[in-house]
């Protein structure tokens, strides 16, 4: 696999092949993938998706004692501003105590720069931010901009690093080169892997005798990479490290939020744990060809029957089966006692989920089986091989709607109008438009709620009973607030501008 000798990755256009345009039954879906065939799949019209550039630079800026810099106009670095805050309070939440948010710049290409060239203003942001903030790296966020007009990055770095004690590292995290947002995990992590971690072999601890190195092997041989991802909060870092502990293991949690000194630990796990094969696979199978350290990919953490899947795959790489089928024989009693009186609340509720793949099945399957609700449709911003797993138990349901879309809100207001759910789970912005239709909704994602373990099973089913128990907010929304959609369009078929395998539009 290893793609390290590249200075850009592959996209995951060509490397998973991957699906962004469907609708329709999960079973023509899970058929369609293994072949390959919905690849190719499109839109003749499309409304809205998203960036790589955006998704790429905030899992980058996370990650403290580091400095950003946007490469291009400044506007591309806007969205920078508004999580400064939860920023600091996420690394504050983790010990840092010297936290001070995220630290980013912008060369600031104007129409000039654009005609003549913005290498220069690179260079001269890389030694600007060498000089204010001495940080452990510095990454370079590269832009449509200097991409279209040819500003060489990755020269402009070598040049430059004997100058600087920073690590520089760049990142082509163009937001045009991709249909799929989710390649901007396989970015950065390319970035840590070719220019961090590989760089990191001496500044490794001398330990310093014999009985030192030895403890240290031994507790190396029970401690895993929890990997997070940028939509886990620390309280459900917190929930994951105690089941960790629980059956008898330590973890390291990487990469969010973790100082870039540290990562060099990751290479002596005896195991690396995802949470999420979308955001990790490039990474563990990276991990693994260069230094040997295996990996659990199959499912994220999210309701009973994931959470037992997680650990128990975790369990039985240390031959822990045994001690972790007894915590979970405890917490799923203590869980499910908890969730008794709330149940009712959720007697012939329907539910819609929108987000991620992986979460997505995974929350689904959690709504269902847990709390006792029908998902009448799901949304999955893109799906490939690593999403069959999670959707295991919607195979051969014809009563769910299944929409594979980037955003597009026009799709998913369509939808929402035909199946009418009691509530709606999704990202922000797919969570206005479905609140403005008059449906109660919960973000599947906040940096400082419970989603993941038994406590995130828990926390769903509390918050979700407060919004139905009181759902006047978005009744009055959707008696006042008009869409921008015309009759008509309701009346249509929701998948009507979808391509099917590259026919024309």
């Amino acid at each position: 696999m290893s793609y390290l000798h590249l200075k850009v990755p592959p996209t995951r256009d060509t490397r998973l092949r991957p699906c962004n345009a469907y609708g329709g039954s999960l079973c023509n879906l899970v058929d369609g993938q293994k072949t390959g065939c919905l690849s190719a799949n499109g839109r003749s019209f499309t409304q809205a998706t998203g960036c790589q550039l955006t998704l790429s630079m905030g899992m980058a800026a996370s990650i403290p004692n580091t400095v950003v810099i946007y490469h291009g106009p400044v506007g591309c670095g806007a969205g920078s501003l508004a999580l400064s805050g939860q920023s600091k309070e996420s690394q504050l939440a983790r010990g840092n105590d010297d936290a001070v948010g995220r630290v980013w710049m912008s060369t600031n290409l104007s129409e000039v720069d654009i005609v003549s060239g913005g290498e220069k203003k690179l260079e001269a942001a890389i030694l600007e931010a060498e000089r204010r903030f001495r940080p452990h790296a510095i990454f370079i966020g590269n832009t449509c901009v200097p991409a279209i007009i040819g500003d060489d990055i990755d020269n402009v770095a070598t040049r430059l690093q004997h100058r600087v004690n920073a690590r520089i590292i760049p990142l082509h995290c163009e937001g045009f080169k991709t249909r799929f947002v989710a390649t901007a995990y396989d970015i950065v992590y390319h970035g840590i892997l070719r220019y961090l971690l590989n760089g990191e072999r001496d500044r490794e601890p001398i330990l310093r005798d014999e009985a030192a190195q030895i403890a240290y092997e031994q507790r190396a041989k029970r401690t895993v990479n929890l990997l997070n991802v940028g939509s886990m909060g620390y309280v459900d870092e917190v929930e994951l490290v105690r089941l960790l502990n629980a059956i008898g293991l330590e973890a390291n949690v990487y990469p969010c939020f973790t100082s870039p000194e540290k990562f060099v630990k990751v290479k002596d796990a005896a195991l690396s744990i995802s949470i999420c094969a979308t955001h990790d696979d490039y990474f563990v199978e990276h991990l693994k060809e260069h230094y040997g350290v295996p990996y659990v990919l199959n499912t994220i953490p999210i309701g009973t029957d994931n959470v037992r899947l997680w650990l128990l795959d975790v369990a039985d790489f240390f031959g822990l089966r045994e001690e972790a089928l007894k915590v979970i024989a405890v917490e799923e009693a203590e869980l499910n006692k908890a969730l008794a009186p709330l149940k009712k609340a959720f007697e012939g509720k329907t539910a819609f989920v929108s987000t991620g793949e992986i979460r997505a099945g995974a929350q689904a399957c959690m709504l269902e089986n847990d709390l006792g609700m029908k998902v009448v449709g799901i949304r999955a911003h893109h799906y490939d091989e690593f999403g069959e797993i999670v959707f295991e138990s919607f195979k051969g349901r014809e009563d769910v709607a299944i929409n594979v879309a980037a955003n597009q809100p026009f799709e998913q207001v369509n939808l929402i109008d035909r199946l009418k759910p009691d509530v709606f789970l999704g990202h922000g912005n797919s969570n206005v438009w479905a609140a403005k239709q008059g449906v109660p909704t919960l973000p599947i994602y906040g940096p400082n709620n419970s989603y993941l373990g038994y406590k995130g099973v828990f926390e769903v089913a509390t918050r979700l009973e407060r919004i139905l128990a009181n759902p006047n907010w978005y009744n009055t929304l959707g008696e006042t607030v008009e869409l921008p959609y015309k009759k008509s369009w309701y009346e249509q078929d929701p998948y009507a501008y979808i391509r099917q395998d590259g026919e024309a539009a």
